[in-house]
């Protein structure tokens, strides 16, 4: 039995309707009604009826614009207008949104009756075609989605759009007032657990016909269709920025470029080249960064960055020079300054604008100029290095820049300690894990502690995590919780005093920890010890 939506304004013409001829003969069933434009807008989203009996001249929101707003939030069920007006001035806007059903009042008994037995066929009919028809256009549509984000969908000395290009778009349901178009990639962690694409991500805060997902020359896209969708992935990111992502989430391993927001269909190639000049620059994006946005592309003032210029290129001499002062770091033992030369080094290829490859060639000749000098002034550091395939292999392989920087700090500290007899990077971190066991209750970052232990506050996130398996903020939320048990289950300190004691100032933020680390409040803790 399909269903149908009565929306009129005045209660007896609804219930005129209701009676005028037999729904139920007709294979539909009243699945509610409406009296004005918001009330109908409403039970459209809720009820999805199949078909909608609708008056134009509607309280709050217009007809017209109930039915463009329906259909841009993906109904596709079937509008039959009421109308006093014989010359049907809204005719043309209501084409445009696949509605030709249309009487005019009063409602004649016949003609109503007729047109729903129409709609009935029309829907059997489609029904046992298997869906055919919605497959043929499902693949259209991802037709012309490639067209719009390529650039070749609109004629390019066409000034103005073609009306019925936008017919068209309108009918496809690509019509909307904003567009954003994603890059995304998914590069595998090496645990057991899934590693997540975006797209099974969307549907969680998105609705199903608010975005279009296709593939372009590898790219893996996204568009977003309408300011709502905009908006709620905006949100989305905004989530994910204010609160670190946890190892274990989906997001884990997922990288998001962002192009720029549009206004119009004919722009959608503008906000995919934007997301494409992103994406390329993923290789070079911080640890733990997931999402990069189209204003990363220009500088405080607004003008282009290096990532935009043509004169771009990286110095052989000035290779030479870092790799020698790399060296001397090492060869003399001073630890700050091997680490410092990496981080200048790491800033230098990022500025300097070339692409990953280039930027990975670079990196593998310094590696190596370092291996040959140190293997040949010191035997015994000549087993720290790979072989030259090795290390190609290893540098060409990785997937952000941060790991190439990552994997030279960790040969180099090892040929440090065997030069100079200094503590490996375990022995660091167990001074850290007991610097925090006792100073858990003060505000402890983990920028003060590289400061404290001679260390870039980046690498020294990274080693943390690479030698204990999680997060330092993590660890150190474990140890606070940890104490704050012992504390109530002595019985002498409320709740909010616990949390003071154990470093939390607010109340609040330390039960959401509490319950994340020990799976419950800390009343219910105390109540069951």
């Amino acid at each position: 039995m399909e269903t149908v939506l009565i929306a009129d304004d005045e209660e007896n013409i609804r219930e005129g309707i209701k009676l005028i001829i037999d729904w139920e003969e007709l294979g539909f069933e009243i699945a509610g009604d409406a009296s004005n434009g918001e009330e109908a807008l409403s039970a459209i989203k809720k009820l999805n009826p199949s078909l909608v009996v609708m008056d134009m001249q509607m309280p709050k929101i217009h007809g017209i614009d109930v039915i463009k707003m329906a259909r841009q939030q993906g109904y596709e069920g079937y509008f039959i207008i009421l109308s006093g007006y014989s010359d049907f001035s809204y005719a043309r806007d209501a084409i445009r949104n696949n509605v030709t059903n249309y009487i005019t009042k009063p409602v004649d008994e016949d003609e109503l009756y007729d047109t729903v037995k129409k709609i009935k066929e029309q829907i059997d009919r489609l029904s046992k075609e298997g869906g055919r028809l919605g497959k043929i256009r499902k693949k259209a549509r991802g037709v012309v989605v490639n067209e719009l984000l390529l650039g070749t969908y609109f004629e390019e000395d066409n000034k103005e759009v073609d009306e019925e290009l936008l017919d068209e778009l309108g009918n496809m349901k690509l019509l909307y007032p904003q567009y954003q178009v994603l890059i995304h990639e998914t590069y595998h962690t090496g645990s057991e657990r899934k590693d997540y694409r975006l797209p099974d991500i969307l549907p969680t805060f998105l609705d199903d016909g608010s975005y279009e997902i296709t593939t372009i020359d590898r790219d893996e896209c996204v568009l977003l269709k309408g300011r709502a969708a905009v908006s709620r992935f905006e949100d989305f990111i905004l989530h994910y920025e204010k609160a670190p992502i946890e190892s274990d989430s989906p997001l884990d391993a997922i990288f998001i470029a962002l192009g720029e927001k549009v206004d119009s269909p004919d722009k959608i190639a503008a906000s995919y080249e934007s997301a494409k000049k992103l994406a390329g620059r993923r290789f070079f994006c911080d640890y733990g960064e997931h999402f990069v946005r189209e204003e990363d592309l220009l500088n405080v003032d607004g003008s282009k960055t290096n990532l935009e210029k043509e004169d771009n290129f990286l110095d052989k001499n000035r290779q030479k020079d870092i790799a020698e002062s790399i060296i001397n770091a090492v060869v003399s033992g001073n630890r700050n300054a091997m680490i410092n030369e990496l981080v200048n080094l790491s800033d230098y290829v990022k500025n300097s604008g070339e692409g990953s490859s280039d930027v990975c060639l670079y990196l593998t000749e310094i590696l190596l100029q370092i291996k040959d000098r140190l293997s040949k002034q010191y035997v015994g550091l000549s087993d720290l290095f790979d072989t030259h395939a090795g290390i190609i292999e290893f540098v060409e392989g990785r997937f952000y820049l941060y790991e190439i920087i990552q994997y030279m700090t960790d040969i180099l500290d090892e040929a440090i300690k065997r030069l100079h007899d200094r503590q490996g990077s375990e022995n660091v971190i167990a001074d850290i894990i007991s610097y925090t066991e006792r100073n858990y209750m003060q505000p402890l970052t983990l920028e003060d502690l590289a400061l404290n232990f001679g260390y870039n506050s980046g690498y020294l996130g990274r080693l943390f995590t690479k030698t204990t398996g999680t997060g330092y903020n993590y660890y150190l939320n474990e140890c606070r919780i940890k104490k704050a048990k012992e504390l109530l289950l002595e019985g002498k300190y409320k709740v909010y005093e616990v949390a003071q004691l154990v470093g939390y100032s607010d109340v609040d933020y330390f039960g959401k920890k509490f319950r994340k680390h020990a799976g419950m409040t800390p009343q219910e803790f105390k109540k069951m010890n």
